[in-house]
């Protein structure tokens, strides 16, 4: 992020242009969320998470899903979108126009580093906060397709998914919250796809549930499942964080993320007590 971010807030829509076009350049693009479903509960419905990546950071595309290129339904949204921007005035202390970010899980994989984390960025109560957080936003590359000006952001907190593996990070998934939209019960919301590429089998899932989940079961396309528990230790293991249930800094609901051993691949995810 910028260092000059506090003291020079006269961004043009050129310069906005710019940053999302370095954000761009350094991300690759993610995975495709393939399972996104609410098991039991009391809202049981499908819903689907907004995909978003890095060459689609500078595309305000439709509402919901933005469209990829090479991916199902992918297209190129509306290029020509422009974001109405002001220079935001001075905020309460109390609001942070910035991320929580929280590590989901890490490991190893053919001697290659990976990991999971999420940024949760809290809801903007009014213009001038709505303002500060698209700025910021807008130069860390975390970029909400649908967002069209700063007051949509008001009363919406906003999560990015990331990958990283092998040094090269992804935007995996991101989805825009109102107050009160959180899991309960057996709630789950995941999304699935490859540990190294979109072009690999879903082994990689990240979910959210209930904060009063206890345990999600992963079950793989060969019969086995991989049963996580809460980690309140924040446990590291030789292979990394250990991956668990957990929660997210800012975030109203737990996290998980699982992996499928290789030779097999996703099938479904469940809360399971």
């Amino acid at each position: 992020m910028s260092a000059d971010r506090e003291t020079n807030h006269d961004m043009t829509n050129t310069d906005i242009a710019l940053l999302l076009a370095d954000a761009a350049d350094g991300v690759e693009i993610g995975i495709a969320p393939t399972q996104a479903v609410i098991r039991g509960g009391r809202r049981r419905r499908a819903r689907r998470w907004a995909v978003a990546a890095g060459a689609a950071l500078a595309i305000v595309g439709t509402t919901g899903t933005v469209a990829l290129a090479g991916l199902p339904g992918g297209g190129d949204g509306h290029r020509g979108a422009q974001v109405a921007t002001h220079p935001p005035t001075t905020l309460p202390d109390s609001f942070q126009a910035e991320p929580h970010n929280t590590t989901l899980a890490s490991g190893f994989e053919d001697g290659k580093e990976w990991n999971v984390s999420v940024d949760v960025w809290d809801a903007p109560r009014n213009v001038a906060e709505a303002q500060a957080q698209l700025t910021a936003m807008t130069e860390s590359g975390e970029y909400p397709g649908e967002i069209r000006e700063a007051s949509d952001l008001i009363g919406k907190s906003a999560l990015f998914v990331s990958k990283t593996y092998d040094g090269k990070p992804s935007l995996l998934i991101h989805q825009m919250l109102s107050k009160g939209d959180r899991q309960r019960g057996t709630d789950l919301v995941s999304g699935a796809g490859g540990l190294k590429s979109s072009s690999e089998p879903t082994r990689l899932v990240v979910g959210r549930i209930a904060k009063t989940a206890q345990q999600v079961t992963c079950t793989w396309k060969d019969g086995t499942s991989t049963i996580l528990h809460r980690d309140p230790a924040h446990t590291y293991l030789n292979n990394g964080l250990m991956q668990a249930i957990r929660p997210a800094e800012g975030s109203p609901d737990s996290w998980f993320v699982c992996l499928a051993p290789k030779g097999t691949s996703y099938d479904t995810a469940a809360v399971t007590g």
